[in-house]
């Protein structure tokens, strides 16, 4: 199933830019792989504006590996709510600071020739900052539920459901957050978009769900998040928020 991996981000990272100023809180999460106790990376993101385009919103992820290797990822959006996403950069350097790959796109139909369908607006590569977009799709303070997709280089598009399961406090290292509590699974139909109907409920068993926790505070953040990104076996994942200054 396709996602946008934490941890799969830097194998496909693109080109930096110039920063303009930063216009939001930084947020500092910890990824951590809860089968082996192991911590994968930091994430840290933050939002900037762009004096020539004040209609767009550019979305800023830093993943500081172990290793020392760090990827930037900075993707434009626009204001909307569903952002939709415009293009996206990113760069992956070692640890010297060294340039190790890179690669851009815009998020538009002729970037992608193999898709078959309708680009849908409220589509996103596998590389725009997920936490990002699930702060700005409006749950719990607009509306309960929603879906969105994620476009594969084969063109395949992916939808995603998503929707509200009560409010809670939930405690992180970044202290206590009124959250909403939120369920995220792929459509069976969409991941195997080749299959005959009858079958689909049952392979619908084998796609994962995912639990985030959005604060309710405006501007919302992602405060936490559970659950396998990727196919069966991937690891189970635990994103927690670290700090918010």
């Amino acid at each position: 199933m396709a996602m946008a991996l934490w941890t799969a981000m830097a194998l496909r990272a693109a080109a930096a830019q110039t920063s303009p100023a930063a216009t939001s809180p930084k947020l500092s999460h910890d990824v951590v792989d809860t089968r082996e106790q192991k911590r994968l990376l930091t994430l840290r993101d933050w939002n900037e504006v762009d004096s020539e385009r004040p209609d767009e919103v550019i979305a800023v992820s830093l993943m500081e590996f172990p290793t020392g290797a760090v990827a930037e990822i900075r993707a434009r959006f626009t204001r909307e709510t569903p952002p939709r996403c415009v293009s996206w950069h990113a760069v992956l350097r070692d640890r010297s600071g060294t340039e190790l790959s890179s690669a851009a796109e815009r998020v538009v139909p002729d970037a992608f020739p193999l898709l078959t369908k309708p680009l849908p607006p409220n589509t996103y590569p596998p590389l725009a900052p997920l936490g990002y977009v699930l702060a700005h799709l409006g749950l719990g303070t607009v509306q309960p539920r929603t879906n969105f997709y994620f476009i594969l280089p084969n063109g395949s598009l992916i939808e995603m459901d998503l929707w509200l399961d009560g409010r809670e406090t939930v405690a992180v290292p970044a202290g206590k957050f009124d959250a909403y509590r939120v369920h995220m699974r792929a459509k069976a139909e969409s991941v195997f978009p080749n299959l005959p109907g009858f079958l689909l409920p049952v392979m619908a068993l084998f796609v994962p769900t995912q639990t985030v926790w959005l604060s309710v505070q405006e501007p919302q953040m992602l405060i936490k998040f559970t659950g396998q990104t990727g196919p069966p076996g991937s690891p189970q994942l635990l994103v927690q928020l670290t700090s918010a200054n």
